[in-house]
């Protein structure tokens, strides 16, 4: 499945948005205080089990390609609460285990509820990547709840790719979609400055989309 296939799918469950460039329409004001001139709110497309489902098997179908298909996977992980929706139908087309990090203070995701035995192998997904922050705290959570040293799968899945980094400890990251958004401080943003309405996305999806 090419990007713009996935793209269409997105954009047919209403869960992606680009600005249009237009300075009179809104743009999103971001929950870490920043403007961007975009936004994918991926559970919107997610929350239908059939759509979840074939977007899993596509990022199947690309761990394939990456000669990954004889590799033992017994556990899919992903982080709480996104990434615990798609990485759980991934897990269930690999028939692997599943289980996802609970959130913690100060940005923390514990592994808590399930020992990992010291030959089984995890591979990472995440729904959606816009840093490598939560796949870092994914990771150290694994690391910490469990006695011993953990195998990772050398590569780790997303459907949407949204960041310049492209590798996760050494390992590639392997995506379905990926968008160049931009982000900027309120007092540097060029939309603000054209007098471009800031909208918290995910309380005022309709306006900001124009639907």
């Amino acid at each position: 499945m090419s990007q713009e296939e996935v793209t269409h799918i997105l954009q047919l469950c209403d869960a992606v948005w680009l600005h249009p460039g237009d300075p009179s329409a809104p743009h999103a004001d971001l929950h870490s205080g920043k403007c961007s001139d975009g936004f994918v709110d991926v559970l919107r497309a997610l929350r239908f089990t059939n759509i979840c489902s074939i977007l899993a098997e596509q990022l199947v179908k690309k761990f394939g390609k990456l000669g990954l298909g004889g590799q033992k996977i017994d556990w899919v992980i992903g982080s709480d609460h996104a990434g615990a929706v798609f990485s759980h139908s991934v897990a269930e087309i690999l028939r692997a285990q599943h289980d996802f990090t609970e959130k913690g203070p100060n940005k923390t995701q514990l592994w808590q509820r399930f020992a990992i035995d010291p030959d089984e192998v995890v591979l990472q997904v995440e729904e959606l990547i816009t840093t490598t922050d939560t796949l870092q705290a994914v990771r150290r959570g694994i690391r910490e709840g469990n006695s011993h040293s953990v195998k990772f799968v050398p590569v780790v899945g997303t459907l949407v790719h949204r960041s310049g980094i492209y590798e996760f400890e050494g390992s590639p990251i392997v995506y379905l979609a990926h968008y160049d958004i931009n982000v900027w401080e309120p007092a540097d943003c060029s939309l603000c400055a054209r007098g471009s309405k800031r909208l918290k996305p995910k309380a005022n999806w309709a306006e900001l989309t124009g639907k």
